[in-house]
């Protein structure tokens, strides 16, 4: 008899591990093909190449001080020249400290924005997880997941991207929309002023 209980537990254990609802997500291919995240490193390119350009101003600037410095020096007392060196030096540690605050922006930005991304896929596959009766759904990173083999009907990684994608268009969208008709809202808000000082 009870050996039989352990095999009707086991059997209704199996039955609902059968039941349950898996899936798995590429994590690395949807960071290739969420479109957030090459507008995202665009952006912050552009960002990154106008400080770099704007520095390299500066550095220019400098070197056009310190190379006159380097033709006047000789005709300048000992006490003028010393003076000027150190404006020249502190001005150069002023720049590197700059150098090293613009590579540190940078890099926090680029980490910032990393987060930001993997929040909201982390919030999507949750959601969808949830609304479509997953138990459970795994991570995978090429041969670094904890998939190592997963049939295609359970591969949930396009699903994930068309969904993530679908979501940052209608952002845009909404944006534009929003851009196009504040405009159009101001203009009536004048015109309804307007109104009310016409009455008074």
């Amino acid at each position: 008899m009870k050996k039989i209980v352990i095999a009707i537990i086991a059997i209704v254990t199996l039955a609902s591990c059968t039941q349950s609802k898996i899936g798995f997500v590429n994590s690395e291919t949807v960071m290739k093909e969420y479109s957030e995240v090459s507008a995202v490193e665009a952006e912050l390119k552009e960002q990154s190449d106008k400080r770099a350009k704007d520095f390299e101003k500066l550095g220019q600037d400098f070197q056009a001080k310190y190379m006159k410095f380097q033709a006047e020096a000789a005709k300048m007392s000992a006490k003028k020249r010393d003076q000027k060196m150190q404006e020249l030096q502190t001005e150069n540690q002023r720049l590197q400290q700059m150098q090293q605050q613009l590579q540190y922006q940078t890099q926090s930005d680029g980490q910032a924005a990393i987060k930001e991304i993997a929040e909201k896929v982390n919030t999507f596959i949750k959601d969808y997880g949830k609304k479509n009766g997953y138990q459970l759904i795994l991570g995978t990173v090429d041969l670094n997941g904890a998939v190592m083999y997963g049939d295609e009907k359970i591969d949930l990684t396009k699903i994930v991207i068309k969904g993530l994608n679908d979501a940052y268009e209608n952002k845009d969208t909404k944006t534009e929309e929003t851009k196009t008709a504040t405009p159009a809202k101001v203009e009536e808000v004048k015109t309804e002023t307007k109104k009310e000082d016409a009455k008074k």
